[in-house]
């Protein structure tokens, strides 16, 4: 009797030590074999290396119709056009009465009675500055859209009709919920990497709209 109690007490070790010894390895095998079929069937694409540089500006259109030459194209034509001290100016409007950008500084109290700035206006408004004749505000800056054509003009000399807009300050945007597309005609001159923008043939309006 003792001896077959003995045999059963045995009996449930060696059987979790069967257990673990012969269908243990054979189930991590099994997982690391599936694992490695996983990996085959979709492959982790390397990160790229080095600096990586995103930008928020969007990139300009690109009419399909338009053909550059050699040394320029979208890219570098919007370059030359935002850093060109006419186009880069901003709209500026001064707080005196009957201005459009008077009454939206009065719903937000940046001027007082008096159309002066207040603590708050002078926080909250960039770029604003106390002059002779009132508050003068910046109200919108000129952003390149596209290039819709390119002609040339003969001489290493090439015309560009160029979209824009204005894009309206965070205070001005009330004055210019939908802004509408301007034109502008430029002549650039140059070659290969030298480009230039010469001139304004129809220089960039300073209409709000």
């Amino acid at each position: 009797m003792n001896e077959v109690r003995f045999v059963r007490t045995l009996a449930v070790p060696l059987a979790i030590a069967f257990i673990f010894l012969v269908f243990t390895p054979k189930l991590c095998e099994r997982a690391i074999v599936d694992a490695r079929k996983r990996q085959v069937a979709n492959p982790v694409k390397p990160s790229p290396s080095g600096l990586v540089i995103q930008s928020s500006t969007p990139a300009p259109d690109r009419p399909a119709n338009v053909t550059y030459p050699a040394g320029l194209d979208a890219a570098r034509v919007q370059y030359l056009i935002e850093i060109d001290s006419t186009f880069s100016a901003p709209m500026i409007m001064t707080a005196t009465a009957g201005a459009p950008i008077t009454q939206v500084l009065l719903d937000r109290q940046y001027i007082d009675a008096n159309l002066a700035p207040t603590r708050e206006g002078l926080i909250n408004v960039n770029g604003a500055v106390q002059a002779s004749d009132g508050w003068r505000v910046p109200v919108a800056q000129r952003k390149f859209v596209s290039v819709d054509s390119i002609r040339d003009a003969g001489d290493n000399r090439y015309d560009l009709w160029i979209r824009w807009r204005w894009e309206p300050t965070a205070v001005a945007a009330p004055l210019l919920r939908k802004p509408v597309d301007h034109h502008l005609k430029a002549e650039f001159a140059g070659g290969d990497r030298t480009w230039v923008l010469a001139r304004y043939v129809e220089p960039p309006d300073s209409e709000l709209r």
